[in-house]
């Protein structure tokens, strides 16, 4: 959509990075990463696949059962697996995978984690989902009030509705539990209000400006909203910490 029509990237739900790792771990020897454009969309079905021949010795395609392509999505499986046959190939059609009374989709996910719904996004994911970011300077707010802050910047993937989360972060090999709001800080009138990610990492007091930081997203606490005071924040803030230390780190991947 946004190549064709000039719509919105859509962000991912991992970085490409992260993806092609997972991919590794899965026994993937070779990814190669599709560059979409205006030209390469005007491909008819046959177009596509002698290019898509021209990658390697291709022996089999596994596509999903709603599988589209070429130019104006005029190829499906049956136009697919006709041209294998001509051409050399086979072709696997999965149905779709179906958890918690719905499909297990990328778009699927990302209502969920619109919704706050991060117990039934994470078993979609088969993992929790994390946001990573590098950690700049802020304006130190959360310094003032006693709650120190690692500022995300230049997080690549979706994220999720605002408010506050309870999370975790690995710093080394171990991970340490951590509060994240997500908002704009609406009780601060002196601050710019801009979408920002502010993480509160429990028991550490090192160093990580400039370093490059992922966050668990385990659970959603509430809604962003603004305070008459400070001492009203803070005082909401301690009861968030507390719900934070009592969520569990069951399912991240071992140190």
């Amino acid at each position: 959509m946004h190549v064709l029509k000039g719509g919105p990237r859509i962000p991912f739900l991992l970085p490409r990075a992260e993806t092609f790792e997972l991919l590794r771990r899965q026994g993937l020897q070779r990814v190669i990463a599709l560059r979409f454009t205006k030209a390469f969309s005007r491909k008819s079905p046959e177009q596509f696949l002698v290019w898509l021949l021209s990658q390697g010795r291709i022996k089999g395609i596994v596509v999903g059962a709603n599988f589209r392509f070429g130019r104006g999505a005029k190829g499906d499986v049956g136009a697919l697996k006709a041209l294998g046959k001509k051409m050399g190939f086979q072709v696997a059609a999965l149905s779709p995978v179906r958890l918690r009374d719905g499909v297990v989709s990328s778009s699927r996910v990302r209502e969920l984690l619109m919704a706050g719904k991060l117990e039934t996004a994470s078993a979609l994911l088969g993992r929790a989902y994390a946001i990573e970011g590098d950690v700049i300077h802020g304006k130190h707010v959360g310094h003032k009030i006693g709650f120190p802050t690692a500022n995300l910047h230049h997080i690549g993937q979706f994220l999720p509705k605002d408010g506050v989360y309870a999370c975790a972060v690995r710093l080394g090999k171990q991970y340490y539990r951590a509060g994240m709001n997500l908002g704009k800080r609406p009780t601060f009138v002196e601050d710019d209000h801009h979408r920002a990610a502010e993480v509160h990492i429990l028991d550490y007091d090192g160093k990580l400006y400039g370093k490059s930081m992922r966050v668990y997203l385990l659970k959603y606490l509430r809604p962003e909203k603004k305070f008459p005071s400070s001492s009203a924040l803070v005082g909401q803030i301690e009861r968030d910490l507390k719900a934070v230390r009592q969520t569990s780190l069951k399912g991240l991947n071992p140190a």
